[in-house]
């Protein structure tokens, strides 16, 4: 249920104030974290979310995520300023993290798609094919046929062979 009032940031010590204001003007840091951190600037100086969403190219929902997120922190952030100031940074940047999904599992094992990519390295004509290069339904009829994968899309090889890495 959305909150009919808007959670306050107080005044913030200025170790977090220079810490996010490094975060927000950084140039190398992920854009997610330097947005995440004006959020929280802007909030501290009294801005709604509609006008930190505006200013800064953010739903308004996401605003107010943030802001939540920042203020639910807040007394870990200020306890941890007091016993640990060195962790504050990182802990800062934690927060700012997006929390991990479940995701989809994934279909297929590495040890596939190893299999798959070295099938494909190797001729057809050595697998009693009068072709000079794999096609893509060719090379899928060979993975069925190997018992590689029972089921597979010739857009999943296609995928599996762009790969960079594994």
């Amino acid at each position: 249920m959305r909150k009919k009032t808007i959670d306050t940031i107080p005044v913030l010590s200025d170790d977090m104030i220079a810490i996010l204001a490094s975060f927000s003007n950084s140039r190398s840091l992920p854009s997610s974290l330097t947005k995440r951190s004006t959020v929280v600037i802007m909030a501290s100086r009294g801005c709604t979310n509609q006008d930190i969403a505006k200013k800064i190219d953010l739903h308004y929902n996401s605003v107010a995520l943030w802001r939540t997120r920042f203020m639910d922190a807040l007394p870990f952030l200020c306890e941890l300023e007091a016993t640990d100031p060195d962790k504050l940074s990182e802990a800062i940047r934690h927060i700012f993290s997006d929390k991990q999904r479940s995701g989809c599992p994934a279909v297929y094992t590495p040890e596939q798609i190893v299999k798959i990519i070295d099938l494909a390295c190797k001729a057809p004509s050595d697998f009693g094919y009068e072709v000079s290069q794999w096609s893509l339904n060719l090379l899928v009829a060979e993975i069925k046929k190997q018992g590689i994968a029972e089921q597979i899309s010739a857009k999943s090889v296609s995928r599996f062979l762009k790969m960079k890495s594994i």
